[in-house]
């Protein structure tokens, strides 16, 4: 996975692996202590109360609002613009954003498809959350503020949805830089029968059936707070589809983003966090009778990622959140069987605590 990112952390892995290293031991108690000397859990949940209210819209499209001044019409007013026969209204929260942001939403008040919720800073799931505290539509959708739907968008990912039922319809997107040049893109296929792990983590370019975030909203004061898509959203799905029309431009090029700042940063700790927060929110669900499937696969990959995003740190927190990501693993997945022999040395090591197959296996799958 990371070897098709940038050169640079191509490098950064050849230096690691050609240290030599060695796994530093140490107990859970320990590893605990180290991490939060680092960086602090949150101790945040995804389950949630919301409130349907009534379905007579078709869409309620939450959009986030903090420090986007620059790409905010244009965000907007790609929804407004859409053609579509479905009806739609934005939610649109300006999250304390200290820019021209809350004059920008001030010209779009007069249009009855947008409503306007201001709050004090509470972060991007925070923000996602007040507007999923009453929902009053069919489905959902989410776009980010900086971010834009190609025309056609609702039209495409509405009509799969209702064609098949759909609890969940991803869409392909395209990467753009700040300026809308369009850089490479990601192409589902048409499936409406998808699996899974055929589906992506981060909430925009989908629609989802309304009643699924009756339960669920996004966790606070986490980075990596869309981890909830993957391990909460996706596995409590009955039915999921990809569609090949492009509905969301991606703009990957915004400093601000959480993207480009994680590597090396402390509170890129927070997968770690987040992930161990979701699995007991699974547990949560199933303890409400609610029907899940999460595929062993999935968290085996989902544990990959969190090494990317945290290796940076250095060997010590490396090998910390290793010995606590053994201990989760067998915890909730001690039963499990894998059905996909990629994950099977990963898995392995995970059972036999063995990092040097792990930091390689998190690497190079």
């Amino acid at each position: 996975m990371l070897l098709h990112c940038g050169s640079w952390i191509q490098n950064l892995l050849f230096e690691l692996f050609s240290k030599g290293e060695s796994f530093i031991p140490m107990s859970i108690e320990k590893s605990e202590k180290i991490l939060a000397e680092k960086y602090c859990d949150a101790k945040s949940s995804a389950i949630r109360n919301n409130k349907i209210v009534s379905q007579d819209v078709d869409l309620q499209i939450i959009i986030p609002v903090y420090k986007t001044e620059r790409f905010l019409r244009k965000c907007i007013d790609s929804v407004l613009n859409q053609k579509t026969q479905y009806s739609f209204k934005i939610a649109v929260v300006n999250d304390g954003s200290p820019d021209r942001s809350g004059e920008i939403l001030r010209e779009y008040e007069s249009d009855d498809r947008v409503i306007v919720y201001t709050q004090e800073n509470k972060g991007l799931s925070g923000a996602r959350n007040t507007a999923l505290e009453e929902i009053f539509a069919k489905y959902i959708t989410f776009i980010d503020s900086d971010d834009q739907l190609p025309q056609g968008s609702i039209e495409a990912m509405l009509d799969a949805a209702i064609r098949y039922n759909a609890d969940i319809v991803q869409g392909s997107y395209e990467n753009v830089t700040m300026e809308g040049k369009k850089t490479s893109s990601c192409i589902c296929k048409l499936n409406s029968n998808a699996t899974p792990p055929e589906m992506k983590g981060f909430p925009w370019g989908k629609v989802y059936k309304s009643e699924i975030f009756k339960n669920i909203c996004f966790p606070e004061k986490y980075w990596f707070e869309d981890t909830n898509g993957a391990m909460l959203l996706v596995p409590i799905a009955k039915r999921l589809v990809t569609i090949p029309s492009i509905v969301y431009y991606y703009t990957t090029t915004n400093p601000g983003s959480i993207t480009n700042s994680i590597y090396g940063n402390p509170k890129s700790i927070d997968t770690f966090y987040v992930t161990r927060a979701m699995l007991d929110d699974q547990q949560k669900l199933k303890d409400k009778g609610i029907d899940f499937y999460y595929p062993v696969e999935m968290m085996l990959n989902q544990i990959s990622i969190n090494w990317q995003r945290t290796f940076a740190l250095g060997l010590e927190y490396e090998s910390a959140i290793f010995i606590l990501t053994c201990d989760l693993y067998n915890k909730y997945f001690s039963e499990s069987s894998l059905s996909d022999s990629r994950y099977l040395n990963l898995n392995k090591s995970l059972r036999n605590k063995d990092f040097n197959i792990y930091r390689r296996e998190c690497a190079f799958l």
